[in-house]
């Protein structure tokens, strides 16, 4: 029996945390839109829902405020009150009690909240309100009544002419046929259900799915080379169908497992049309949210890690990038700030992009608040470019505000950014105009678990590159490779790109046995950085599993992590995004 209740109060809590989700960015909507009947339903349905549930629970706290706050929204459904923002901030302080008596009970703690205060803020406010609408309808009435009066004695309307009858058409009976397709459109959706599974269940379906990956690429592995020493051999023929039939299912496994893992990113978007509103408010200034792409799905892994990030980049937007409505005023903008969140997917990529119509940031007192900080030199502020003093900002504590505050400047919590993004194996980058404003780009993998990589040789080792990095391979002549002060470049499509030995980077012995007049070239693109790398050998593309390499940090040393190949060997696989910063900070200096 306690394990059946206990399993009823975790049904209760995760749909009571959607059903706040849900319903938390629809208040922020209503202030802006003013009255709006299917908004206001959508809010108080909820409400009533959780409501119910939690008396059925004998949660009374929860009951008790969600009560009052349904109240208040059924005033305001019906038109008896009006929405002021004072209401909507005690509503909205209601929505945060909520949250957190929900989530006493999710961890169980047995802790509960004074919401005495509360409660008395609910009812002083609806009293407020129904009191004020009070004296403005009556005000209305007698403005109404006097000009009622005046109107009846310069009209005469003559009855016959207002007396007009109307004939009610009658509806039209729809065809056998429509109706035959009505009732099978609805017997199909009453089929249709949803069925709740522990994630801890999915993530291990996961796990199992990327050792099949690996495991069949083993055995294709075997079956090539059985292949080609007993070619025409009927047994063989016969492993090399059922082989290339478990590559399709193992691929279809995948693919479907995947989308398992998927939540749209509205998920993590709900949250900022009301964060902003909050912050803004404080701030004394007036900024526009607009949000774009919030239907895209992605890995519940990035659901989990990508909040935090956007949450300093938004917060940051807010505080330092977006101007006062005054300044704003003098610099001939509009007084209210903009703010665009968008999600979009490119090509095996997922981008989350957060720009502001602010000041943008000011390259110089970067590089000023860097060199004072001792992070760089004098000589390097001298031969480092924007985008290298821009980075800058990602470093732990940096920040060009002199005086601390609780929404601080665009480097506290910046280096939280790149923490967070570089665990999700992506990379962020920032685009910044004075007085134009920011944007910051976070590229992520579409899935964190399985990912197509190019598999090549460097000096004696084997190595895997994600292919979302890669644009091309190329094999060049070593004739084609020229120096321009000091740095190799090569010639591709009318566009001259840096290009980087590999083995250098990594401190590795090329191999002696190498094609000393070609080279195998990869043309890589982390964000809207191109540059090329030379390897010792390409060995082919190959779906790979990450493991995890416990003590490793990616932003440390550049690797991703380590996988299996076909082969049966480990190997290690290079993030180009940690690689690039560390080639370009050399060729800088």
């Amino acid at each position: 029996m306690a394990d059946e209740m206990d399993e009823i109060i975790s049904e209760f809590v995760t749909e009571a945390e959607e059903t706040l989700e849900k319903i938390d960015p629809m208040f922020v909507e209503l202030e802006t839109k003013g009255y709006d009947k299917d908004i206001l339903n959508e809010i108080f349905r909820g409400m009533h829902t959780l409501k119910g549930a939690a008396g059925f629970l004998g949660l009374q706290q929860i009951v008790d405020v969600a009560h009052r706050a349904e109240s208040i929204m059924k005033r305001l459904r019906d038109g008896e009150i009006t929405l002021s923002r004072e209401l909507m901030d005690v509503i909205l302080k209601s929505v945060d009690t909520l949250r957190l008596l929900i989530f006493h009970i999710k961890l169980k703690d047995g802790i509960e909240e004074d919401t005495s205060d509360l409660l008395r803020g609910l009812d002083s406010a609806l009293e407020t309100a129904v009191a004020g609408d009070e004296a403005k309808t009556e005000v209305k009435e007698k403005i109404e009544e006097k000009v009622e009066m005046k109107a009846e004695e310069k009209v005469e309307v003559e009855e016959e002419k207002i007396e007009e009858k109307v004939i009610p058409q009658p509806i039209p009976k729809p065809s056998p046929v429509i109706e035959e397709q009505v009732q099978q459109i609805t017997k199909e959706r009453e089929v249709v259900s949803t069925l709740r599974v522990d994630v801890s269940r999915i993530d291990k379906v996961m796990d199992l799915a990327g050792e099949i990956v690996l495991a069949r690429n083993r055995l294709l592995n075997l079956a090539a080379k059985l292949d080609m020493s007993y070619s025409g051999d009927p047994h063989v023929e016969s492993l090399l169908e059922t082989t290339g039939f478990l590559d399709r299912v193992t691929s279809d496994l995948q693919l479907a497992v995947m989308k398992m893992r998927m939540q749209p990113i509205q998920k993590v978007f709900g949250k900022f049309p009301r964060m902003v509103r909050d912050m803004s408010r404080n701030l004394g200034k007036d900024i526009d949210l607009e949000i774009f792409g919030e239907d895209t799905e992605v890995d519940k892994t990035v659901i989990e890690n990508i909040g935090d990030p956007l949450v300093h980049i938004i917060r940051n937007s807010i505080d330092h990038g977006i101007e006062s409505p005054e300044e704003r005023e003098a610099k001939g903008k509009p007084k209210k700030g903009r703010i665009i969140i968008s999600a979009y997917q490119k090509g095996t990529m997922i981008v989350i992009e957060v720009s502001d119509d602010g000041k943008g940031i000011d390259v110089e007192s970067v590089k000023k608040k860097a060199l004072s900080k001792g992070l760089i030199t004098e000589e390097e502020v001298q031969r480092m470019s924007d985008d290298a003093a821009i980075n800058l900002i990602f470093l732990p504590g940096f920040s060009t505000k002199e005086v601390s505050t609780e929404l601080s400047g665009r480097g506290v919590g910046m280096d939280v950014v790149k923490t967070n993004v570089a665990k999700l194996n992506g990379y962020v980058e920032v685009i910044t105009k004075k007085d134009i404003g920011s944007t910051f780009k976070i590229s992520l993998p579409l899935t964190l678990a399985i990912l197509q990589a190019m598999m090549v040789r460097i000096g004696g080792e084997h190595y895997a590159i994600p292919q979302s990095m890669i644009e091309e391979t190329l094999r060049v002549k070593k004739s084609d490779i020229k120096d321009v002060t000091g740095q190799k470049v090569l010639t591709i499509r009318g566009k001259v790109l840096p290009m980087f030995e590999m083995s250098e980077v990594l401190g590795v012995r090329r191999m002696s046995e190498i094609d000393h007049d070609n080279s195998y070239v990869l043309v890589a693109a982390v964000g809207d950085r191109r540059f090329c790398i030379s390897v010792d050998e390409l060995l082919g593309q190959e779906e790979i599993v990450i493991k995890t390499i416990n003590g490793i940090e990616s932003e440390e040393c550049g690797i991703l992590g380590a996988t299996i190949t076909g082969d049966g060997k480990v190997v290690l696989i290079l993030d180009l995004a940690v690689v690039s910063r560390g080639i370009f900070k050399r060729a800088n200096k």
